[in-house]
């Protein structure tokens, strides 16, 4: 029975030892957002798309604008209008509503798209360069930042991975 007792204890001090072994493996983690907003390409993506988007905004508040005039000068010539000149006003007016709406979801659709396929090639350009930060460190895993809920800040690797696509992109 003691000889039973002394080689369990054996095999799982073992067998905790593996473990501690793997868990031993080195995290870092980065901060994609902060990558993005604060490496040259990144934020050259970033300008490009709020560019864009303060485009689409101004040109989208512009039409919306010259409706909501449609609609005040529909409003007063109401009780003024014979009932199907009104109608037919009303009738007009909310095609163009319709019209501007779907305009408004395509612009939207197109924007959001864009800003995959941005990002998307982003993403794609960086990988290639943490792969290879994280083959010279030894660092067998890399976490978004946003993922982890405390971590020793000498685990971050956002600051170099910045200064490598800036100097390699």
């Amino acid at each position: 029975m003691n000889f039973f007792k002394s080689s369990l204890f054996i095999v799982l001090f073992f067998i905790t030892k593996i473990n501690l072994v793997y868990a031993a493996d080195n995290i870092a983690f980065l901060n994609i957002d902060y990558i993005l907003n604060n490496s040259n390409l990144g934020n050259s993506i970033v300008v490009e798309l709020e560019k864009l988007n303060k485009s689409n905004v101004k040109k989208l508040d512009k039409k919306e604008k010259i409706l909501k005039e449609k609609k005040e000068k529909i409003d007063k010539t109401k009780n003024i209008s014979s009932k199907e000149k009104f109608r037919e006003d009303v009738d007009k007016f909310n095609k163009e509503v319709a019209t501007y709406r779907d305009e408004k979801n395509k612009i939207l659709n197109d924007f959001k798209k864009l800003k995959k396929k941005k990002l998307d090639n982003f993403l794609e350009k960086i990988n290639p360069i943490i792969q290879e930060y994280m083959k010279n460190n030894s660092i067998g895993i890399m976490v978004e930042k946003n993922q982890i809920f405390m971590g020793n800040s000498d685990n971050d690797a956002t600051g170099k991975i910045i200064e490598l696509i800036n100097s390699k992109l």
